[in-house]
């Protein structure tokens, strides 16, 4: 098993990183596939729901998918520390299907998809290797990662839930968790919406619907 990896490393100093393709780090790696893939569909679904929120652009929405498929790259290295384990794999074999600069994003967005993320977690960011990041690189990691914390929360019983009807309102939107394991799976997007109450005015709301 792999030494836990060191959050504050600079990993620019590090060996040079070996792309691979998702589906050589599927096999690699022993990625879950089912939930990499639900998680996946969740965050292309809140991403383009919460387009108007977010601002990012349409040529996000990949990099979005790929974040999503690769978040628990680490479990099987390191399972109560996988997302610092996620990362460091990240940097030595990022995906080959996103370009050199964005590399990085997938493997922050990892490291931010567990645990809390909070002001005092973003404020630590800046005295790790996340700072040596473009200001831009910086902000578009932070709204991925944001997306797929609520994601991955919408897959936490592994039930199958779904958003259902979306409504928007002054100062919040709220959204309609459809399916059997719908409270379980609220409750916990509640949890892991801390980062996007940090990054953006407007509140999520969510209604659990088990019917």
């Amino acid at each position: 098993m792999q030494s836990k990896p060191d959050a504050k490393a600079n990993f620019s100093e590090k060996s040079t990183p070996k792309p691979l393709s998702l589906e050589t780090l599927y096999h690699k790696y022993g990625i879950e596939r089912s939930h990499a893939e639900n998680v996946a569909q969740n965050a292309l679904k809140l991403f383009d729901l919460l387009a108007p929120l977010h601002g990012l652009s349409k040529k996000h929405r990949k990099l979005m998918e790929i974040a999503a498929l690769v978040h628990d790259i680490g479990i099987s290295t390191a399972l109560e520390t996988h997302h610092q384990a996620g990362q460091a794999i990240l940097y030595r074999n990022p995906p080959a299907e996103i370009s050199e600069k964005l590399q990085p994003v997938v493997a922050w967005t990892t490291f931010l998809h567990r645990k809390k993320a909070g002001k005092k977690k973003v404020e630590k960011l800046q005295k790790t290797a996340f700072s040596e990041l473009s200001s831009e690189v910086q902000a578009l990691t932070l709204k991925l990662a944001a997306l797929l914390r609520l994601a991955d929360a919408l897959d936490y019983s592994r039930m199958g839930s779904q958003i259902g009807n979306v409504a928007f309102k002054e100062g919040a939107v709220k959204l309609e968790i459809k399916g059997p394991g719908a409270y379980i799976d609220s409750e916990r997007m509640y949890k892991k919406g801390d980062l996007w109450a940090l990054l953006f005015k407007t509140k999520l709301e969510f209604s659990p619907v088990t019917t």
